[in-house]
C-alpha cells in the first residue's frame, strides 16, 4: 500500500501576504460603505424594539396562563423565575444592540471623513485617528465631563448618569428593566408563603434587579468612550474592534 503524503493541516497559517499582493489602485467604495453602516445602525434599532415587543409578548401571554394553573405556589414562582431569567438575558441584548448602535454611529461619521482624503493616501493608522477625532467629539453627547486639573477632563459620574437617562434609548431600555424587576417581584411574592415577609423580600429584590439593569447599562455605553478618559490602547481596540466596517483598512 503506497503511503499517502498529508499536507500541514492549517495551510492557511503559513501563508506569507506582503504588500507586492495588495492592489495599489483600491477602491475602498465609501458610498457603499457608509450605506451599509446606516443601514445596520436602523437595524440595530429594529432589532432592539423586537427585542422589548417579543417579551412583551411573551409575559401577556405566559403570566395569566401561569395564574390559572393549578399548580402549587412553588411551581407557579418557578414559572414566574423563568420569566424573569428570560427577560434578563433579553435585557443584555438591548444592550449589546445599543453599544454597537453606539459604535456604528461613530463609525458612519467618520467614514464621512474618509472622502476628504485621496484613496492612496487612506492607511489604517489614519482610519484609526479620524475614528478617535470622531470619538472625541461624540463623546459630550453620552458623557458630562467636569473640569479636572489643568486640561485633563474627567468625567461626572452622576451627572452622566443622569444625562444617560434623558434619552430615549435609555427610557426604552428601562421599560424592558422594569418588566423584569416586575416579574421578579411576583416570583419571590410567590415561593415566599408568609405575606409581609414576601411583599418586603419581592420588593427589596426587584429594586436591587432594576438597580443592576440601570448600572450595567450606564458601564457598557460608557466604556465605548474609555480611551478618551484613560488613553489606553486596549480601551481603544474595545470600540474600534466592534467597528468592523472600517476594517478593510
Amino acid at each position: 500500500m503506497v503511503p499517502v503524503e498529508v499536507g500541514p493541516l492549517f495551510p492557511y497559517r503559513d501563508i506569507v501576504i506582503d504588500e507586492s499582493k495588495y492592489n495599489e489602485s483600491k477602491d475602498f467604495r465609501l458610498e457603499k460603505t457608509y450605506e451599509l453602516c446606516v443601514s445596520e445602525l436602523g437595524l440595530q434599532q429594529k432589532k432592539r424594539d423586537q427585542t422589548i415587543a417579543f417579551y412583551i409578548a411573551i409575559i401577556s401571554f405566559v403570566i395569566p396562563a401561569i395564574i390559572d394553573m393549578k399548580q402549587s405556589d412553588n411551581a407557579k414562582g418557578a414559572g414566574f423565575l423563568a420569566l424573569y431569567v428570560l427577560g434578563m438575558m433579553l435585557a443584555q441584548v438591548v444592550v449589546r444592540y445599543r453599544v454597537y448602535k453606539e459604535v456604528y454611529w461613530i463609525t458612519c461619521r467618520t467614514i464621512t471623513q474618509l472622502y476628504n482624503f485621496a484613496q492612496d493616501k487612506v492607511t489604517k493608522e489614519i482610519v484609526q485617528h479620524l475614528f478617535y477625532k470622531t470619538m472625541e467629539k461624540n463623546a459630550g453627547t453620552v458623557l458630562a465631563f467636569r473640569s479636572g486639573a489643568g486640561s485633563e477632563r474627567k468625567v461626572g459620574r452622576w451627572k452622566t448618569y443622569c444625562k444617560i437617562l434623558r434619552s430615549a434609548e435609555t427610557t426604552l431600555y428601562q421599560v424592558l428593566a422594569l418588566m423584569c424587576s416586575m416579574v421578579l417581584w411576583i416570583a419571590v411574592y410567590t415561593l415566599v408563603n408568609v405575606e409581609i415577609y414576601g411583599a418586603v423580600a419581592a420588593t427589596l429584590l426587584a429594586l436591587a434587579s432594576y438597580a443592576y439593569g440601570s448600572i450595567h447599562y450606564y458601564k457598557q455605553l460608557t466604556q465605548v468612550y474609555d480611551v478618551i478618559i484613560d488613553g489606553k490602547d486596549s480601551s481603544f481596540n474595545s470600540a474600534y474592534s466592534k467597528a468592523w466596517f472600517l476594517h478593510i483598512f
